[in-house]
């Protein structure tokens, strides 16, 4: 999963940004030190002056923890919070998709405390809708039983090491069992690989002592030394609950035909009515050209238009509610 480069970012849609700055999503390139005043501004937590930059985390941890706090610390409701998995395509270099380094960034601004924000970056105006592969609201996460006990630890850092010692009582191949049931959470739309190796690598670091020994290193502070069949094992356990268990499964597989081939009709007959609305409203001459709408039906026609498109999101959202019933 070296080839994918993803981050997470929590948001509330009931509050202003999700994926846009508090000033907007349209803006000019930052210069250097524009960058620099705006990230002086956003790693103030006291700063209530609005910045052109939307942070992510790389840790799929960090940015669990944040959507419990927003839940458990400032009231909002599960239905409201969402992550977002952002996926930068292999191509793009972070100058042109405006993403910066919060760590970097901190150390140019001489911060003290730098290394706190070593799994942050930060874009510049907004997050790019077409870089969101996924999406997933906090309370069909609860729905899908995520065990909420693991993130009302007071700090991310004890959230680490919680889930690092429930890692240490498992051999490998249990430990992906259990990375792959957690990642299943997120839906099978997720990058799920990221998800369970993310994860692993957020409470647990190796260290490579030579061709056939690797140092773990606990985020409780325990070691262990394994040999590389532990990684193996580990991936198998991963596959197994991914597929054996869930994505192959005959049940899964039905339900998932059976909402494709309702998902492609109902979106034929949203097309099907778009096009009856356009024909109902638009004459042809017999020279085949299109006759213009006076101003008052073009109004008409608008409001018509109006009203299927109003239906039209409707039915879009019964088809997100089905896709996410049957594990999407």
């Amino acid at each position: 999963m070296a080839d994918r480069t993803i981050y997470t970012r929590t948001y509330s849609s009931t509050s202003a940004g999700e994926l846009v700055s508090a000033k907007g999503s349209k803006g000019h390139p930052l210069s250097n030190i524009a960058l620099l005043e705006e990230f002086q501004n956003h790693s103030n937590q006291r700063n209530e002056e609005p910045t052109a930059l939307v942070s992510a985390s790389v840790r799929i941890i960090d940015t669990l923890k944040r959507a419990f706090d927003k839940y458990h610390l400032d009231g909002e409701s599960p239905a409201d919070i969402w992550i977002a998995f952002i996926e930068i395509p292999s191509d793009t270099d972070d100058n042109a998709a405006r993403i910066h380094s919060a760590k970097e960034l901190a150390e140019k601004c001489k911060l003290c405390e730098s290394s706190k924000f070593l799994y942050e970056v930060v874009f510049e105006w907004a997050i790019p809708e077409v870089y969101v592969v996924h999406k997933v609201s906090l309370q069909t996460l609860m729905n899908r039983r995520l065990q909420e006990r693991y993130l009302l630890e007071s700090s991310t850092g004890k959230v680490r090491q919680y889930f690092a010692r429930e890692f240490q009582r498992l051999d490998s191949f249990e430990i992906g069992l259990t990375l792959g049931v957690f990642a299943q959470m997120f839906g099978a739309r997720a990058p799920l690989h990221w998800i369970s190796y993310q994860l692993f690598d957020d409470c647990v670091r190796s260290n490579i002592l030579d061709d056939d020994v690797v140092r773990l290193h606990y985020a409780h502070n325990h070691t262990k030394i394994v040999d590389f069949q532990f990684f193996f094992d580990r991936d198998d356990g991963i596959e197994t609950s991914l597929y054996d268990w869930w994505l192959t499964d005959t049940g899964f597989l039905l339900d998932y035909e059976e909402f494709d081939e309702w998902r492609d009709v109902t979106e034929d007959s949203m097309t099907e009515e778009l096009i009856e609305c356009w024909e109902t409203w638009h004459l042809v001459n017999c020279d085949a050209t299109f006759i213009q709408l006076s101003a008052k039906e073009q109004l008409s026609y608008d409001a018509a238009k109006n009203k299927v498109l109003i239906e039209h999101a409707k039915k879009k959202a019964l088809i997100e509610r089905e896709a996410v019933r049957i594990g999407l």
